[in-house]
């Protein structure tokens, strides 16, 4: 039967938010993904994982705004993580990052659930950051297995996560005699772009052009090359390539008489040093090139500002970039694009047809080892790993400037170029175009699933199928106290406990209100609670708690017996 539905992760509010003032690419590609599926996908349920209802609610929010014209209206429901089990009705959990090995542990704990019963499928954003890479390689490890899948944006992410599985892989089998027998699957699938939002009517667009021009204070003639993104100069881009090219390119146009260059950086900052050193290198690198900063957080600037340029440019050169939506955006928009020939950009932009891809070069491999331990070894934070690793990556600033001297110089190459990518956006990277090639994943990995079923071996549960890490702290640290609780203790009154019913009741509710135990007065099962001090109280030569084993108040019996002896209220010999 095709299950090509799936239960989608809500790790957070803002997982699939883009209007918090710290506006991440990651954040815009699930509210992308998200939107497209409720819009595209065609199902009638559709589900949240979440811990919580509110975060379940982000889900049925973005859909009853986006089915709010169907007379048919889709049904919203959540599943709660201790429900996990329930994945299993609709065949595939989707998570916005690269938790997958998390997921399976839950999967593996649940006694309800078998590892065939669903599959469990993450996205790979960057890919960089020491937390993601120990995620990705965890999957090694964690009871994952071929009907689960780790979703690559791009053939550089696929390289990339293949190459860190292979050496984890490596290091395992050198290390233990093992060999991974079970891996995710690594499938391609671009992330995409709402093109109808871009491609756009034209008097719309011209709508567009002139309001942003007008703000500008753009003559027809000036040529507007617009970046689009976070002004990040250290973990998003460095932007001085891109300056000095522009430069450059001015100095060339000007000699020949041709238009002006004004750059337009729609971002925002990501740091007060960011926008210092920015305003600070734009008078300095490029001074015949005017340059305006615009908020591109604003609904009306992402939606607008595109129609109001003559060329996109993204000269990325950073490791933490893995796909690029912007450039795609830029296409859908028919911008001609000029972007650096590095990572996920090598895929998405053909160079010559929908604008220029600028040549890089980098290191070869074993020249950054010292980058990386010092990373590693928490001497070099995030930020200058990264900035240092992007300042080892050569741009040819010389073809850039080029690039833009004959896009500037020749509108129907603009035009050309503008309209070949925005067929190629439509054909590739169109939501509407990739939605079904994730159903069809689902699909995929639901016939691996009941092909691995007869011969998977299902899970017999016990303590033994919990994450190895992530053990019972009472297990991990049995050894630690004098005793250990058990049914065969007797139990006794404490020294603060009263003889008088009423003061007894008085005494518990004094040691519940201490702030110390507020985080657990939720745990504790107070009606238990008192009628076993009432039990304690009348039998002061210890009483049995072996006959409390199979009562209805006996869940977590010896922790609620723990916490009374801690509170003074009851003890054992």
């Amino acid at each position: 039967m095709p299950r090509s539905n799936c239960v989608i992760r809500i790790p957070s509010k803002d997982s699939y938010n883009t209007a918090g003032p710290t506006l991440m690419g990651r954040q815009s590609a699930n509210e992308g993904f998200l939107k497209a599926w409720l819009r595209h996908s065609g199902h009638a349920e559709f589900w949240a994982l979440a811990r919580f209802k509110e975060e379940a609610q982000v889900l049925a929010r973005m859909g009853e705004a986006i089915h709010k014209p169907l007379t048919q209206k889709p049904v919203y429901r959540w599943l709660s993580q201790n429900n996990i089990h329930r994945i299993g009705e609709v065949g595939a959990a989707y998570l916005p990052g690269p938790q997958v090995a998390d997921v399976a542990w839950m999967r593996r704990r649940n006694p309800n659930a078998q590892a065939t019963d669903f599959s469990i499928v993450g996205m790979t954003h960057t890919s960089c950051e020491l937390p993601i890479q120990d995620a990705l390689a965890n999957m090694l490890t964690a009871p994952v297995y071929p009907w689960d899948a780790q979703i690559c944006p791009s053939i550089s992410v696929q390289t990339m996560v293949q190459r860190l599985l292979d050496d984890e892989a490596a290091w395992l089998h050198e290390h233990t005699g093992a060999v991974c027998a079970n891996r995710p699957q690594l499938p391609i699938v671009p992330l995409g772009v709402d093109c109808d939002s871009l491609d756009i009517a034209p008097a719309a667009k011209a709508q567009h052009r002139q309001h942003w021009r007008a703000k500008w204070q753009l003559s027809a003639q000036d040529i507007c090359v617009l970046y689009m993104g976070r002004l990040d100069l250290r973990t998003k881009a460095n932007l001085y390539p891109m300056l000095d090219a522009l430069e450059l390119a001015a100095q060339q146009l000007r000699n020949s008489n041709g238009p002006k260059l004004t750059l337009v950086l729609a971002g925002w900052f990501a740091s007060e040093w960011d926008e210092t050193t920015l305003r600070a290198a734009v008078l300095q690198a490029c001074p015949n090139v005017r340059v305006i900063f615009e908020d591109g957080r604003t609904p009306e600037a992402r939606q607008g500002v595109w129609h109001a340029a003559d060329i996109f440019s993204s000269l990325v050169d950073n490791i933490q970039e893995t796909f690029g939506l912007t450039p795609i955006e830029a296409m859908a928009a028919s911008l001609p694009v000029v972007v650096s020939d590095y990572d996920g950009y090598r895929e998405s932009v053909r160079d010559g047809i929908d604008g220029y891809r600028i040549r890089t070069w980098q290191p070869a491999a074993g020249e950054g080892i010292d980058l990386i331990e010092a990373h590693a070894d928490a001497i070099l934070g995030y930020r200058d790993y990264v900035s240092k690793a992007s300042a080892f990556v050569g741009i040819d600033i010389a073809q850039a400037a080029s690039a833009y001297v004959q896009l500037a110089l020749d509108p129907a190459l603009r035009q050309r170029m503008g309209a070949q990518g925005r067929a190629r956006a439509r054909q590739e990277y169109d939501w509407a175009q990739l939605i079904p090639r994730y159903m069809a994943l689902f699909n995929e990995l639901s016939a691996t699933r009941q092909q691995a079923s007869a011969k998977h071996v299902q899970q017999s549960h016990s303590a033994g199928l919990r994450h190895p890490r992530r053990s019972d702290p009472f297990h991990s640290f049995s050894h630690y106290p004098s005793a250990t609780l058990n049914a065969n203790m007797l139990l006794r009154p404490g020294p603060l406990l009263p003889a008088d019913a009423v003061q007894r009741e008085a005494m518990l509710a004094l040691q519940l209100e201490r702030p110390i135990y507020q985080n657990i007065r939720n745990n504790l099962n107070v009606p238990a609670l008192q009628a076993l001090l009432a039990q304690v109280a009348a039998q002061p030569n210890g009483l049995s708690l072996q006959h409390w084993q199979g009562s209805s108040d006996a869940a977590y019996l010896h922790r609620q017996i723990g916490w009374l002896i801690k509170a003074g209220l009851a003890s054992t010999a």
